[in-house]
């Protein structure tokens, strides 16, 4: 048989066809209807043959079963079998690997499919550990009426291999689901039981979790989550917390009406159960009682991540009884009722400084009010997120500027404020207003390695104000060694206004003159080259707010809001 070599496209029909036996094509030529259609059969059978001998020489045939079921897994979606189905459609081979691996089916376990689908591909992953994740978009898919029978099938025959049950949807859907679950096997393999509740917080839309469910044994629980659900804290105290010691994350959030929320001496002998927690988030879920001021201290040795949201006598009350060593995050948010007792601010901010640990160092501070809510953050330059957070959440404005001075004044406790160089400052006047210069100054007093103060686009005046008395008092006295607020203070980042770029002005004339430097009038020559009118009036009207002890004529620029902070320029001390 004669043999050619590779044969271009344009030449395909040129080239006669010698590869073909003298004898077989006589054979076809003399051949009736039922021996052509024999020898069709035979050269289509000996086409196949030459195919997968060739496709033998190909990349993808030559890698073995290992990679190729790597190279699956990295393009099989999660929740998407459809891949599947075209992998296993390209050759034996594939079809061999991808029907015998029950990994990549547990991947690509979809519930909105067909009732019949969804038990093939739960029948493929065999006897590996389960991962059972709805959200709410799930249940708007074109196929959403299929995940209830289907979730249903899963938990009603194998709740015992599921590693992972994460449920988010309406009160109604969940429900239906928890129904079905069997727990008389137990959940041996359970590592995350998450039910969250999207439905609004009252009382016809909770989701009500079976004691059942909390109460079955699950020694490889790593993370509990449950959200807007009505359930039983004594459950969680003879379950989960008796079972479940490898547990490292808890949040409970939203917890309703008709859940009654724990005390503080029953929450402390739960978490004695979990050494390991790391990651704690508590939302409305404590009462405080009379007698929880004898509640025994938690030592929660791995705790890194806090986060408690509830009235401030709560917050209080439970951040005195942790001990967190490893602790390096640290979220209160605070609600505005119900009113917190004589002192309580206080007495909020001497918690945080003792559940804080010791070794930490902040080197910056951030004071905001953003709708309707003052922030705290303490944190380091570096750090991607704060330290600390202190959320003083739906206050009214006048409320809060009760409080605010209340504020300041007791957040000197926290030894963190000691380390400080870089201080972010943006309060509207509403909220700064019943400040005194004093108290700034007692408060300036623990923040003395400021060397940068970075106002927002609420500038806060009555800072400004105290550091300039403070400048003007040392400008008078004109003392060899003068005392000045802020003595590492450098620079001042503020907003284009030009009255606050002249006040700022002023007070580094007078801490400069105090010093006994050279005096500049750079910023004023600006403002004067740039036609600001009427510089001297605008000079002589700061000098008389800022000297005035009390709170009338308080100029208009003094309430103004910068909307554009990109503005924001630095100016040298």
């Amino acid at each position: 048989m004669a043999t050619t070599n590779s044969i271009a496209d344009s030449q395909l029909y040129e080239v006669p066809p010698v590869t073909l036996p003298d004898e077989l094509l006589r054979t076809i030529l003399l051949a009736n209807v039922a021996q052509l259609d024999y020898i069709h059969t035979f050269l289509r059978l000996a086409m196949l043959h030459v195919s997968r001998q060739r496709n033998t020489f190909a990349v993808a045939a030559c890698l073995p079963p290992e990679v190729l079921l790597l190279i699956f897994e990295h393009i099989v979606g999660v929740k998407d079998s459809t891949i599947l189905r075209v992998l296993s459609q390209v050759c034996g081979r594939w079809r061999a690997i991808v029907l015998e691996d029950p990994l990549l089916w547990r991947k690509a376990l979809n519930f909105t499919g067909g009732h019949k689908w969804v038990g093939e591909v739960v029948m493929r992953t065999k006897k590996v550990p389960l991962w059972i994740g709805i959200n709410q978009y799930d249940f708007t898919e074109d196929y959403g009426e299929n995940i209830i029978p289907n979730v249903n099938l899963v938990t009603g025959k194998h709740f015992s291999r599921c590693a992972i049950f994460d449920i988010e949807g309406h009160s109604g859907e969940i429900e239906e689901i928890l129904e079905s679950v069997n727990t008389n096997y137990g959940a041996p393999l359970l590592r995350s039981l998450s039910i969250r509740n999207i439905s609004c917080s009252v009382q016809e839309h909770v989701v009500n979790v079976p004691d059942r469910l909390l109460k079955t044994s699950m020694p490889r629980l790593t993370s509990l989550r449950l959200e807007r659900c009505a359930f039983s804290w004594d459950a969680i105290h003879t379950g989960i917390a008796s079972h479940s010691h490898s547990l490292k994350s808890l949040c409970i959030s939203n917890v309703c009406d008709t859940t009654p929320a724990t005390t503080l001496s029953e929450l402390s002998l739960i978490l004695e159960f979990f050494p390991l927690l790391e990651d704690l988030r508590l939302q409305d879920a404590i009462s405080t009682m009379a007698g929880d001021n004898g509640t025994t201290e938690v030592a929660l040795q791995r705790l890194s991540s806090l986060h408690i949201w509830s009235s401030i006598d709560t917050c209080t009350a439970f951040l005195a009884i942790v001990c967190a060593p490893s602790l390096v995050d640290l979220a209160v948010d605070v609600n505005a009722t119900p009113e917190p007792s004589p002192g309580g601010v206080h007495e909020l901010m001497t918690s945080i400084q003792l559940v804080v640990p010791s070794h930490l160092v902040c080197t910056s501070l951030d004071i905001a009010h953003n709708s309707g809510c003052l922030i705290i953050w303490l944190g380091h330059g570096r750090a991607p997120k704060p330290f600390v957070e202190v959320t003083l959440r739906d206050w009214a404005p006048r409320l809060l500027g009760d409080r605010f001075p209340d504020v300041i004044t007791s957040m000197v406790v926290i030894q963190l404020l000691r380390s400080v160089q870089e201080f972010y400052v943006s309060l509207p006047y509403s909220v700064e207003r019943q400040v005194a210069a004093e108290t700034w100054r007692h408060f300036f007093s623990h923040i003395n390695r400021v060397s940068h103060i970075h106002l927002g686009n609420r500038p806060p005046a009555l800072l400004l104000r105290a550091l300039y008395l403070d400048a003007h008092m040392a400008h008078l006295q004109r003392s060899d060694e003068p005392h000045l607020l802020l003595p590492s203070l450098a620079k001042i980042s503020l907003t284009p206004i030009y009255e606050y770029r002249v006040f700022v002005d002023m007070i580094v004339d007078l801490r400069a003159s105090a010093a006994g430097l050279l005096t500049t009038r750079t910023l004023l020559q600006q403002c004067a080259d740039e036609g600001f009118a009427d510089l001297d009036a605008i000079h002589n009207q700061i000098v008389a707010w800022a000297t005035n002890a009390g709170d009338t004529a308080v100029p208009d620029w003094v309430t103004r809001v910068v909307e554009d902070e990109s503005s924001i320029g630095d100016f040298e001390d």
